[in-house]
């Protein structure tokens, strides 16, 4: 059940999973799959090297070993840019209070996590507004004392305000 304060302008369902996902995304440091791209790659080309003569009459071996070694590569990027989001956040110094769209409860993610949405509105140098919608995972608990919450503070990165989190407890 997805539990959202009636007062609220409604999303989509749709919006709320993809909110939800990117918060999910944004949440891991990306330390893992950095750690597997580089295990796969290694064994891979290790057994390239040590192996293939012993699994050289076996047509698939070279095509699992570019594979493992493509999918290797494919964690090693995604990973290096979790990590870089997480190492630009410790960066981001300035605050400022943003819209909520919504705070809901996300019963499609293992262990029902707390969403909270919201809409970061900057000023760019050139005087363009940029508006972004972001969410984060918070503690279920915390999801009732926002939900009557009008707008909430956000530390971001003024050179690149994709890059923001909730600057809560």
């Amino acid at each position: 059940m997805i539990i959202s304060h009636p007062c609220r302008t409604a999303i989509s369902r749709h919006e709320q999973f993809q909110l939800a996902q990117q918060a999910l995304r944004q949440h891991d440091r990306g330390v893992g799959l950095l750690a597997l791209g580089a295990s796969l790659i290694v064994s891979a080309i290790g057994a390239v090297i040590w192996l293939q003569p012993l699994i050289a009459p076996i047509p698939a071996s070279i095509a699992i070993n570019l594979i493992a070694i493509g999918t290797g590569a494919a964690c090693l990027i995604a990973g290096w840019h979790r990590y870089s989001f997480h190492r630009q956040l410790r960066a981001a110094t300035t605050i400022t209070d943003a819209p909520i769209i919504d705070c809901w409860i996300e019963n499609a993610f293992e262990g029902e996590p707390g969403v909270i949405a919201w809409e970061l509105v900057v000023s760019q140098p050139d005087g363009k507004e940029v508006r972004l919608r972001q969410a984060q995972l918070i503690d279920p608990s915390l999801v009732a004392r926002w939900q009557h919450a009008a707008t909430i503070p956000v530390r971001y990165v003024p050179v690149n305000p994709a890059v923001a989190i909730l600057a809560i407890e």
